[in-house]
């Protein structure tokens, strides 16, 4: 645990919170920044705290670039040498009533008044360079501890915000931390409030969580609480071997398939929908899903026939497969051979194209498709066959054979 921080903070933050003390204010280092730099990590970005209002905060930062990005909520971001801060006043929430947002936000003169509305004591310390370390709800032992702990009551924090239940797993998840029993517990007491959170919330913190270092710890959490069914809907998730998941390379659509395996594809595809996630996001976990529908390649034929059909997902697939205990060591090196030498020929790769059937052979365009998928297969099968004048005649021996295609 790093005690002397304040030698690890970037110039470009003091710039920030001198200019708060040269106007009779205080700066004070919050959140996920201060959480890093006492883990001993390096913060992605910094988050001040302070007892300025927003009116005051604009006056003292006019020097600087500032974009008012909350300044309702008492937020405003401060570019300081091109870096930007969020630097928000001090505030005491109103009352919640969707379980999401407060009906109104109230500043505040006092630092304690502001750490105590947070949500995690591990997200609720405080610093500044004269008066050090502010924690007033031992999230420092937590921290030493690895223990996620909600601020106060945890039901009622949960009842305030629901998307804090989601932020507990996807902490545990990230941190490699246990969730304290009494936090776990009200996660579940609480969990209906989650249906009042937006679908692209619930898929955010779902892909963080996915996307940690711990996603097991975090999965096993959500599964504890009662919650899979707010985030994963009517799929039936593979828990049986979660340990499984942290192996894995670091990408979402991959691990939510190994979640998932056993599922139907359409079934995947309406969550995604569900969750609103992104169609190049569905389109990753559905064709892995695809994927592993189809019997693993036992020769190079079948092998270029899997690649290009997968294309976009074959190595995730065999990477899935090999995480579900397949032996996937053949499959993989002829995979990766045809990939590589491009005998796993596209349609579009073809010598021949369908105007030139149509045009040659009088094949009707609303069988061109399928003609040309069935020379590719000749192709897989033999790769020498890609030549227009072979193409050409094997395309006249199919339409001799089989007169619906003219």
């Amino acid at each position: 645990m790093e005690h002397n921080i304040g030698v690890r903070i970037p110039p470009y933050v003091y710039a920030v919170t001198d200019a708060l003390e040269r106007a009779g204010h205080r700066g004070y280092l919050v959140g996920g920044s201060l959480r890093d730099l006492l883990l001993g990590k390096t913060p992605h970005d910094y988050d001040l705290t302070t007892d300025a209002t927003p009116e005051e905060m604009l006056a003292i930062f006019s020097a600087f670039r500032v974009i008012p990005t909350g300044l309702k909520h008492g937020t405003l971001t401060v570019l300081s040498e091109g870096q930007p801060i969020e630097v928000t006043t001090h505030r005491v929430d109103g009352d919640y009533r969707d379980s999401r947002r407060p009906e109104s936000v109230s500043f505040t003169r006092r630092l304690e008044e502001d750490l105590s509305r947070r949500d995690f004591t591990v997200n609720a310390m405080a610093w500044h360079p004269v008066t050090g370390l502010v924690d007033l709800f031992s999230g420092k032992a937590d921290l030493q501890n690895r223990v996620l702990r909600a601020v106060g009551d945890p039901a009622a924090r949960f009842t305030e915000d629901a998307l804090r239940i989601l932020r507990a797993f996807r902490f545990s998840a990230q941190l490699d931390f246990e969730i304290e029993a009494n936090t776990l517990a009200a996660a579940g007491l609480t969990r209906t409030g989650l249906g009042r959170i937006s679908a692209e919330r619930i898929f955010g913190e779902l892909t963080r969580l996915l996307t940690s270092p711990a996603a097991a710890r975090g999965m096993r959490g959500l599964l504890a609480a009662g919650c899979e069914a707010y985030v994963f809907s009517d799929t039936v998730l593979g828990v049986n071997d979660l340990e499984g998941l942290d192996a894995l390379p670091v990408e979402a659509p991959l691990r939510l398939a190994f979640l998932l395996t056993g599922n139907t594809v359409d079934r995947v595809r309406t969550l995604c929908r569900t969750l609103k996630a992104p169609n190049a996001f569905s389109d990753g976990v559905c064709g892995l899903l695809a994927a592993l529908e189809t019997p693993l390649p036992t020769t190079p034929y079948e092998a270029r026939r899997f690649v290009c059909t997968h294309w976009h997902c074959f190595e995730g697939a065999l990477t899935l497969r090999a995480a579900r205990g397949e032996d996937t060591a053949f499959a993989a090196e002829v995979c990766k051979r045809v990939a590589k030498n491009g005998t796993a020929i596209e349609i579009r790769r073809l010598a021949v194209g369908g105007r030139e059937l149509q045009e040659q052979l009088g094949v009707r365009p609303a069988r061109t498709g399928a003609l040309l998928a069935r020379l590719q297969d000749l192709c897989w099968q033999d790769p020498a066959r890609n030549k227009k004048a072979v193409l050409l005649a094997l395309a006249a021996e199919i339409v001799k054979k089989e007169k619906d295609f003219v």
